[in-house]
């Protein structure tokens, strides 16, 4: 990821050296997370580890921010921090005063703050000179980095085998790698070893984890890919033929995919027949009106509804984040159909639920499900309007400046499902992403002052 010369120089601060080397420590403080044990869950208990990861990303932020505080007012970066910040104090005050307990919403809050300070980082890197290349670089290396150690601490530590590996091995980091995937293959000029590297380690942790729903980023990558060179072709960044260049590695890697295939069918045929299970059968759901997956999820939003309809007036601030809930009465009959009958199967619930939008009206009411389309649309379209003010003078990390756009396209398309904000590392991954944007912002500036004083 390393740039060649750009002609469009932005002035470097003293302070750059010193963020970029901190921006690595805060990405590296939870490269090494997972997914604690149910047991540890229940008793909202962290380890000594996790509580070393979070003292290293309070160290770096705080640096950060000791280096580059004044840049924080630098807009359009400001208003999407002074927004972000200003709902995670509303949530914290909401949950104050309707009594949830501090360590549930201290737990729950907490992914929210990393991305928080992730967004703050960036924006402070790209505001004091760090390339965009340098900021994404360690943001890499974390995601490689979690997706492989949470295989290895799966097998290791929690005893999963091929047979049961699910989402106790499954890294919150996987549709971020896609997005990057799909920026690096279609819109970036120049192969990078790292693409075939990324390549591996996403469809490795896919085939392990056996989890369908990690196939929606890979498309949603695709399609948001596409759809940015379209627009580079549009803005005249790109030619069209250059798509059949760029594509040429993608065929590769998928030729190479196809042969990894095979020799995982020859070498894993039981894994491959999980897959078929869960792609085409669903051997495990076959007493069930539907998908079990599906049904939790169901059950989880009918529950919530009926929660904030005893009292309407929490759809507005919602019931606090950390709140309990519970999964719907009217699924346990086919839940038992699959589970245990002993199983203890969502009669008090209190973590950051199978859904994005559920939770965060649950949790904030229609204030915090705006907070949160807000906070993504907003960094899409910054992200866009940094591509494009940069378009008439691209310089070697242009291809950067829509990568925010499709990893936001990657997360939306996990949000009905799951709840990327429920994850550290993922959240501080998509803060790093919002804030990614003013870098190009600022690079925008320079080619704007010289136009003006090249006409002068």
């Amino acid at each position: 990821m390393t740039a060649t010369h750009d002609a469009v120089e932005v002035p470097a601060t003293p302070a750059a050296q010193w963020v970029e080397r901190l921006l690595w420590v805060f990405m590296a403080s939870f490269a090494f997370d997972y997914r604690a044990s149910q047991a540890r869950e229940a008793t909202s208990g962290a380890g000594i580890d996790q509580l070393l990861f979070l003292a290293l990303s309070i160290f770096s932020t705080a640096g950060i921010l000791y280096l580059g505080w004044r840049h924080l007012l630098v807009r359009p970066g400001a208003w999407l921090i002074l927004g972000w910040g200003g709902f995670l104090a509303f949530m914290g005050m909401n949950a104050m005063m309707q009594g949830v307990a501090p360590g549930r919403s201290v737990r729950i809050i907490l992914p929210l703050v990393l991305c928080l300070a992730g967004m703050m980082n960036a924006h402070i890197a790209g505001c004091v000179g760090v390339k965009p290349s340098r900021i994404v670089m360690p943001v890499l290396i974390a995601a490689c980095t979690n997706v492989l150690w949470r295989i290895f601490h799966g097998f290791v530590f929690k005893g999963v085998t091929m047979d049961t590996a699910r989402v106790e091995v499954q890294s919150s980091a996987n549709n971020w790698l896609a997005a990057w995937i799909g920026c690096a293959l279609l819109l970036r000029s120049r192969f990078h070893w790292m693409l075939p590297v990324a390549v591996g380690v996403l469809f490795f942790g896919i085939f392990i984890t056996v989890t369908r729903s990690l196939l929606f980023p890979v498309m949603a990558s695709a399609c948001a890919s596409s759809l940015c060179f379209v627009l580079g072709v549009r803005w005249g960044i790109y030619q069209p033929f250059d798509a059949v260049k760029r594509l040429w590695p993608g065929f590769a890697i998928g030729a190479f995919l196809v042969g990894a295939a095979i020799i995982a069918a020859a070498v894993e045929p039981h894994q491959i027949e999980r897959w078929n299970e869960r792609l085409f059968h669903h051997a495990e759901d076959r007493n069930t009106t539907a998908d079990i997956s599906f049904l939790t999820r169901v059950a989880e939003a009918d529950a919530i509804f009926e929660i904030l309809n005893r009292e309407p007036a929490h759809y507005i601030h919602g019931k606090g984040i950390g709140a309990s809930y519970y999964w719907h009465p009217s699924y346990m009959q086919e839940f038992h159909l699959v589970y245990p009958p002993d199983a203890d199967l969502g009669d008090e619930v209190w973590f950051a639920g199978h859904s994005t939008w559920t939770y965060s009206l649950f949790s904030g009411g229609i204030i915090g499900l705006l907070a949160h389309i807000a906070f993504i649309g907003g960094t899409m379209v910054v992200s866009m309007v940094a591509a494009r003010s940069n378009a008439s003078d691209p310089g070697p990390d242009q291809w950067l400046a829509f990568l925010p756009f499709i990893a936001a396209c990657c997360l939306l398309s996990e949000t009905l499902t799951s709840n990327p904000f429920d994850e550290r590392l993922a959240s501080m991954i998509f803060g790093v992403m919002a804030g990614l944007s003013q870098a190009f912002l600022v690079r925008a500036s320079w080619i704007h002052a010289g136009e003006r004083s090249s006409r002068r």
